[in-house]
């Protein structure tokens, strides 16, 4: 099962965002982003959180969720690691990440903590570019295009790359990352040997695989 957790921060293009809540077998709201699901005109499933993210009353919001769980606001996790949490325990073997970029910088860096501990994060769709998270033995394919990829969890990493401009076989990612590099016109691949990645593009850009 594929779930969709929908978060506050800047939120990504409607067309697209729309693409992934047709995908996905579950759509969680994380407080906040049940204003965004209201724009689509969708409803979650469930909706998760503390409110003070929602303007008005939460029984005002009842049209647009089938279940809520209300939380403490006096609480250690951010509205969007519990909605994640939840998704997780009820089963779901993918979480999609829908906007948490953008907004308060605490929350958009608990989001990029909680990617690095919860693998079963695989793609993350914000205001301004997507990121899926390239996993051991996996391979990656992807049309060209501006690419970043950054080191996930504590590593070792070795990571193995075709059709870029700079090859990433030459990034140490125990200090370095690789910054806009180019995904050249015949397209190219990346295969992680080893840790895990986040492959950044802009939104804009088909082609990730």
């Amino acid at each position: 099962m594929v779930t969709v957790v929908c978060t506050g921060g800047e939120f990504p293009p409607s067309s697209l965002s729309l693409a992934w809540l047709d995908t996905c077998q579950r759509t969680i709201a994380a407080d906040g982003g049940l204003a965004f699901l209201r724009k689509l005109n969708r409803k979650a499933d469930l909706w998760v959180g503390d409110g003070d993210s929602l303007e008005g009353p939460l029984a005002s919001w009842r049209l647009w969720y089938g279940e809520a769980r209300l939380l403490d606001r006096l609480k250690d996790d951010s509205d969007t690691e519990a909605a994640v949490q939840i998704a997780v325990q009820d089963g779901a073997h993918e979480v999609w990440l829908l906007g948490g970029a953008g907004g308060r910088m605490d929350h958009w860096w608990a989001n990029l903590r909680m990617i690095e501990g919860q693998p079963r994060i695989s793609r993350w769709l914000t205001g301004q570019e997507q990121a899926f998270i390239l996993g051991e033995g996996q391979t990656m394919t992807m049309e060209p295009g501006t690419v970043s990829v950054f080191p996930l969890g504590h590593g070792p990493w070795d990571l193995v790359s075709s059709g870029f401009r700079w090859p990433l076989e030459a990034v140490d990612f125990r200090v370095w990352h690789s910054l806009s590099n180019e995904c050249q016109s015949e397209g190219g691949t990346l295969t992680s040997r080893e840790g895990r990645f986040m492959v950044l593009r802009p939104w804009a850009t088909e082609g990730l695989g």
